[in-house]
């Protein structure tokens, strides 16, 4: 019987199996690790180096040096060694994809950290963190109220905000044609936005009850 997940290889058998199966292996399924060579050992000890550097911000150009220099393998395998790493290593993974969002979101964490311990704690990245942290676990797709699309159709929603510099002039914004509006009148909704005190959900209420409110006129 197999060591693996039929998900993990699909293509796996005895007569196939590779290193890389069997390091898989060793964190998925309890016993396997005896199963490792002396060479999967050493592998799988260059894959966790590999992948300690790249969550701690360095890149793939800035980890092969330090690898080939750890464990004396030359710039290619140490290449390899990255992007396998990536593979293995996503929640120990099951795309390359997920190896990215993985190392992302460790990224994110530890900007959180930074900021959540600076002084005073950095809210506005605090904040960042969460969103970007959420975004990779896929949080954001799961909403049936989030505010996608299809829930803006065929509404027209308008901004009616005091810009700067403008002597306390109101200016209003097609939030449906932000395209067309010149970049610094742009820049300055942006900042307008991030100063504002009315949060996401306010917001996203806002909006609800704009188009209840419509919907109730028509049926007047």
């Amino acid at each position: 019987m197999s060591n693996l997940p039929s998900s993990s290889n699909p293509n796996y058998s005895n007569a196939t199996e590779t290193a890389l199966d069997r390091i898989r292996a060793s964190y998925l399924n309890e016993g396997a690790e005896e199963r490792l060579t002396d060479d999967d050992k050493k592998r799988k000890e260059q894959l966790e180096a590999a992948h300690g550097l790249l969550v701690n911000y360095h890149s793939m150009e800035q980890a092969v040096p330090l690898l080939t220099g750890r464990f004396d393998i030359s710039r290619a395998t140490a290449y390899r060694r990255c992007t396998e790493a990536i593979r293995l290593f996503g929640d120990v993974t099951r795309s390359y994809k997920d190896g990215i969002r993985h190392i992302l979101y460790e990224f994110a964490m530890k900007v959180f950290q930074l900021a959540a311990t600076a002084k005073p704690p950095d809210l506005k990245a605090m904040n960042a963190s969460i969103k970007n942290m959420a975004i990779l676990k896929g949080l954001d797709k799961d909403d049936s109220n989030a505010l996608t699309p299809e829930v803006l159709a065929n509404r027209s929603y308008v901004l009616n905000i005091t810009l700067a510099g403008s002597d306390g002039q109101t200016k209003t914004i097609d939030l449906g044609n932000l395209n067309k509006i010149d970049g610094e009148t742009y820049a300055q909704v942006v900042e307008a936005v991030e100063q504002s005190d009315v949060g996401l959900e306010e917001m996203r209420g806002l909006l609800l009850e704009a188009q209840d409110g419509e919907e109730g006129d028509d049926d007047e």
